[in-house]
């Protein structure tokens, strides 16, 4: 029987760990030389799997049907490496047990490791929503950041999973730089604006397909 491969489900609370949903995004091709398929290649679809899975759309401005089955697609395509699979987004830190069992379903091949990073919120209730997804208790990681750089925080979270990240520099990555910050309320605005460029980037993406799609109908009307 062949043996399964991993699924890594970052949820971590709000700061330095923030920077692990855009590192993985923006490395996503060099991490499957390394063994490791980022489920989402950008942010945005990130932010739109994460909304799917929280059924947060409303709150957020955006359609359902922008987002429903984003979580399945991309899983889908992530599993066509045949590697370990690997997910970060902080607003996975409020799903419910049931959203977290149906986001974990689509994961049923893959043995799934949940890892949260302390931040500026307490982590108990995430931990104990998340822990009924892992099935054992030795897949369930609390990853301390007091006092780490985003960089670290990286680093250790590359050591978790199996990955090294000597090769994976945080300096061209997006939103990396602003995370640095160390104060309270200046991490609380990083991830508030991250969140909305995340939700801009998906309205651009609609935006766009319809320009397309009316570009398409007049060619075909010419």
């Amino acid at each position: 029987m062949a043996k399964k491969h991993q699924a890594w489900i970052h949820v971590g609370m709000p700061g330095a760990g923030d920077v692990i949903e855009s590192a993985l995004a923006h490395h996503h091709a060099a991490l499957v030389e390394l063994g490791v398929a980022s489920v989402a290649q950008t942010t945005a679809e990130s932010f739109r799997a994460a909304v799917e899975m929280t059924r947060s759309h409303k709150d957020w401005g955006i359609k359902r049907t922008d987002v429903e089955g984003q979580w399945s697609r991309l899983v889908r395509r992530a599993e066509r490496a045949r590697a370990d699979l690997v997910f970060s987004q902080p607003l996975l830190a409020t799903a419910t047990p049931e959203q977290v069992a149906l986001l974990v379903d689509a994961l049923a091949a893959h043995r799934v490791h949940v890892v949260v990073t302390t931040g500026l919120d307490d982590e108990a209730a995430t931990v104990a929503r998340w822990s009924a997804a892992c099935r054992k208790p030795e897949r369930m990681h609390v990853l301390e950041t007091d006092g780490l750089e985003p960089g670290e925080v990286w680093k250790a979270f590359g050591a978790l999973v199996g990955f090294g990240t000597a090769s994976l520099r945080l300096d061209a990555v997006p939103h990396a730089a602003a995370a640095f910050q160390s104060l309270p309320d200046a991490l609380r605005e990083v991830e508030r604006l991250a969140r909305r460029n995340a939700s801009l980037e998906v309205r651009l993406e609609e935006l766009d397909r319809k320009r397309r799609k009316l570009k398409r109908k007049l060619g075909q009307v010419a």
